[in-house]
């Protein structure tokens, strides 16, 4: 078979930030390296495509993306009728095997491409469960200021539902979400197949020689549902167990990452402790990894795998963390994982003052994590994968379009 012409639809990701984007450049790698690849870029905030893209991408397609009627979700993109249009002139002019997209917020493109008289296969890398995370939450904070929250979680339960019954191929990053799909009966009647697409140990190299310094990391987007909350639980419910322990043997916890909400600074002012530092974003993310202590992720909302588990075993860093932000990845024995404040504390307390222990941790974490999530690993199982779906698909289309002898 000759080599298949893929399609990849994404925002812009190169010279971004966050485990999303990192996915985002890892899959248009494996399609470069494995297939015939072409790459069209989607515009969320209508910002003329020419000063939105890097120097070293040339898009085969540009579109810019509008907000979709009220009763839709607001992560899935609206297009006007004229880019519709000429991305199906985009797919008659190019006759792609497949195209690939990110998220479901190209849902429209995705089904406008299922039924393009061409018939591309149609791949998504869902990555995550997002009715499941705007759900978690609503849960947490349930009230009439917050009912966004549950709005979306309805919107999005009920787009998943129908983007799961198209003949796709859908991938999820979290094994467990799948399962999840798959009990709930979501795809009651395939003919769309569910896979596994796990996230790859980051890029970056380790920073060589790093100067430890007495610091307990926490790390991410901070504006995002997920770490909002999970801020809300470490100044809480862990900060009354940390601070005597912590303020004794010096260690402060750095709240690292961009966009930091107001109310950090005026929370952590209130607090009675000087045992958190709102750190805010950082030139050199992997370098304030490397220099931690150790890594604590108290998260209680999530969605897909925590890619930031990833960057901390890519710099051999112990980390601590809750079921739900160890689920995906199997940590084994190689990270801290409880749900307990007491017990999240204690080991926090045990792995800061004991600085050997700590990098033995991250160590092994480390190993377990570069023979499991190694990129080069997890690109072929993609390629077959997706070459698999592609075969099979033509060979569905040449035994249903055959002519009847009866």
């Amino acid at each position: 078979m000759s080599r298949l012409r893929v399609l990849y639809l994404d925002v812009p990701f190169e010279n971004a930030t966050g485990g999303d984007k990192n996915r985002s450049r890892f899959l248009w790698g494996a399609l470069r390296d494995g297939f015939d690849a072409a790459l069209g870029l989607i515009h969320p905030d209508g910002t003329p495509p020419a000063s939105r893209v890097s120097p070293g991408i040339q898009p085969a397609l540009q579109l810019v993306a509008r907000r979709g009627p009220w009763w839709e979700s607001d992560s899935v993109f609206a297009f006007s009728d004229s880019d519709l249009a000429r991305f199906n002139r985009h797919l008659t002019d190019h006759a792609y095997d497949a195209v690939v997209t990110r998220f479901h917020s190209p849902w429209i493109l995705a089904r406008a491409a299922a039924r393009h008289p061409s018939r591309p296969c149609v791949v998504m890398d869902l990555d995550m469960l997002s009715s499941r995370l705007v759900g978690l939450t609503w849960s947490q904070a349930p009230s009439l200021r917050n009912r966004w929250f549950f709005l979306e979680h309805l919107k999005l339960k009920h787009r998943e539902k129908a983007l799961l019954r198209e003949p796709f191929l859908v991938l999820f990053s979290n094994p467990e979400e799948l399962a999840d799909v798959r009990q709930r009966g979501i795809s009651w009647e395939p003919p769309c197949r569910l896979s596994v697409l796990p996230n790859v140990l980051a890029g970056a190299a380790p920073v060589a020689n790093p100067i430890r310094q007495p610091v307990i990391l926490f790390f991410g987007s901070l504006n995002s549902a997920a770490n909002t909350d999970a801020f809300r639980h470490l100044v809480d419910d862990l900060l009354p167990h940390l601070d005597a322990p912590l303020r004794k043997s010096g260690v402060r916890i750095h709240v690292v990452g961009r966009n930091p909400p107001a109310w950090f600074a005026e929370r952590l002012a209130n607090c009675g402790s000087d045992r958190v530092m709102l750190v805010g974003g950082v030139d050199n993310m992997d370098l304030a990894i490397a220099e931690s202590r150790l890594v604590l992720l108290p998260l209680r909302v999530a969605s897909g795998t925590r890619t930031r588990l990833l960057e901390a075993a890519a710099q051999a860093r112990a980390v601590v963390t809750t079921t739900l932000g160890a689920e995906g990845i199997d940590v084994g024995e190689d990270a801290v994982v409880t749900d307990d404040p007491a017990q999240l504390a204690a080991a926090v307390i045990r792995l800061a003052s004991d600085p050997a222990s700590a990098d033995a941790l991250g160590r092994r974490f480390e190993a377990r994590c570069r023979d499991r999530y190694a990129a080069a690993r997890v690109a072929a199982d993609f390629t077959r994968e997706l070459t698999s779906f592609v075969q099979a698909r033509i060979s569905d289309r040449t035994i249903f379009s055959a002519p009847s002898h009866e």
